[in-house]
């Protein structure tokens, strides 16, 4: 993947019903913050199989959310007046089927000695239910809902052929959607039924369109040399980068192909197009003004302003969902996970390390997918922009050697 990297860096230079106690926030920016710690109890079942399964996610999905410090309690609580050694405790039940999962669970405050969360919870997989536990659980814990619930898309393979997976947001239900014998990039959600993705199915490097309901896969725009990125925009409309003229610009282009509006007009290689939530702006990478660095494109004045400076080489914007921050990669000596106001400005380093690509936020606003190197290890991780915590989601293998870009949907219901 770090290949890959240089290779867009080098193309700059060349070319459910719950019982709720009182809420509260917690103080989760504090950087002295300690982690709560929740012990998580044997879930009666007749299934024992299905219910270490569902018990394994919640323990998975708090610890990555890095508030928390979860441990796995090898025995079942019959008295929530037996949990002792932490601020809360989780225990209930499992029933049903691998295809009909239903949760029964408490969430006990230790402390104050009360039922926090009562709650019974079904879905058509195991990991589903343990996601909404642990998301609700984090909106009575920190006031913001969890950001277990949604999937990441993503490429992966070998150096000369990826395709596209999706995952859950913490990496479990990993399931392939395309098999072509060519390098699928860049994919990013366009409806929640829809995602967008490049390819080189025909010479050159096109945008094309996939259904994730009947696996129909449509050209975007194919009428270059060079297209990249299928940002949607609205009414049917796609932001693309495209070579015209020897420069790559932005341009806005229907399902049909046609080419509705050129959005940038500058010298050399403009790419990555972001919108804001309002649409009023799109965030974008370019090289006019010399190394690749960041700018807003104001829509309804036709203005763009730089954000980055400090930074040798600024890529891969994305705009969290409150449209208040950009997450980007600074590309130098290292690379570095960056976020900065969507305006820019109160630039802040999150995390490093040898190398990270392809940013995307979480539907809460707090968490970024990131593919990257950190600990010795390759992967995508999940990284808690207030702590800078960070866990590894999908971790490389002989299966998934190199990676090709990720994007992360919103909240599926």
């Amino acid at each position: 993947m770090r290949k890959i990297i240089f290779f867009f860096i080098m193309l700059f230079f060349v070319y459910s019903g719950l019982i709720y106690a009182q809420n509260y926030e917690l103080n989760i920016t504090n950087p002295n913050y300690q982690k709560i710690i929740i012990n998580v109890y044997n879930l009666k079942s007749s299934n024992p199989q299905l219910a270490s399964k569902v018990k394994s996610v919640i323990v998975r999905d708090l610890n990555m959310s890095g508030f928390y410090q979860a441990n796995d309690i090898n025995s079942t609580i019959n008295n929530p007046s037996d949990i002792s050694g932490c601020n809360y405790g989780i225990y209930g039940s499992v029933s049903g089927s691998e295809n009909n999962v239903v949760l029964e669970a408490v969430v006990y405050d230790v402390t104050n000695q009360k039922i926090v969360i009562d709650t019974k919870i079904t879905a058509n997989n195991f990991a589903w239910v343990s996601h909404k536990l642990v998301d609700n659980f984090m909106l009575y814990d920190t006031g913001i809902y969890g950001p277990f619930e949604s999937k990441i898309i993503f490429s992966a393979g070998s150096k000369n052929v990826k395709n596209l997976y999706i995952a859950d947001f913490d990496g479990e239900n990993i399931q392939q959607i395309t098999h072509y014998n060519t390098n699928i990039l860049l994919p990013m959600w366009t409806t929640d039924n829809e995602v967008s993705f490049t390819a080189y199915l025909n010479k050159y490097p096109s945008v094309y369109l996939l259904n994730l309901s009947n696996g129909h896969v449509r050209s975007l725009y194919s009428a270059s040399n060079f297209s990249e990125n299928g940002t949607y925009y609205k009414n049917g409309l796609y932001a693309v980068s495209i070579n015209k003229n020897s420069n790559i610009n932005i341009f806005l282009v229907d399902k049909a192909g046609n080419i509705v509006k050129q959005l940038t007009n500058n010298n050399g290689i403009t790419i990555s197009p972001y919108f804001t939530p309002d649409l009023s702006k799109m965030i974008y990478v370019s090289n006019s003004e010399g190394s690749p660095q960041i700018y807003s494109l104001d829509l309804g004045l036709g203005v763009s302003t730089r954000l980055t400076y400090n930074c040798p080489n600024s890529q891969s914007p994305a705009v969290s969902p409150d449209g208040t921050k950009i997450a980007y990669i600074c590309a130098g000596s290292d690379f570095s996970l960056n976020v900065i106001g969507v305006n820019g400005g109160n630039n802040e380093n999150i995390i490093s390390s040898y190398y990270l690509d392809s940013p995307s936020w979480s539907y809460d606003n707090r968490y970024v997918a990131v593919y990257g190197s950190i600990d010795s290890k390759d992967g995508i991780y999940i990284i808690n922009t207030i702590n800078g915590n960070f866990s590894l989601a999908i971790g490389a293998n002989k299966l998934y050697s190199h990676f090709g870009g990720l994007d992360v949907s919103k909240k599926i219901n």
